[in-house]
């Protein structure tokens, strides 16, 4: 229970710390206040009238784009022929048997 008690002191002595810098920086801002000097006022902040509301900027549309280069254009049609993989028959798919297909 030492703890805790120890804890609670604490407590006290904070607050009691804190109500008397509280009264130190009162009577700190009485002193100063009782020799004011003279304050300079602030302009007041002036509304500006509404404008004209502007004209929404027109949007450029893109440019078009150049085609994509094909591959005969770069390479030549001879080239794109050679590299062309040569198309093998397609096996068909080889037709399950009945006996498969029911066990």
């Amino acid at each position: 229970m030492g703890k805790q008690y120890n804890k609670i002191l604490k407590r006290r002595r904070r607050a009691a710390y804190i109500a008397k810098r509280k009264l130190a920086v009162k009577e700190l801002i009485n002193e100063s206040s009782k020799s004011t000097k003279a304050k300079v006022s602030k302009p007041r902040a002036v509304r500006k009238t509404a404008t004209a509301k502007k004209e929404k900027a027109v949007e450029k549309k893109p440019e078009p784009v150049a085609e994509k280069a094909k591959p005969t254009d770069v390479l030549g049609p001879k080239a794109v022929k050679d590299a062309a993989p040569k198309k093998e028959k397609a096996e068909a798919p080889q037709k399950e048997s009945k006996d498969s297909a029911e066990s």
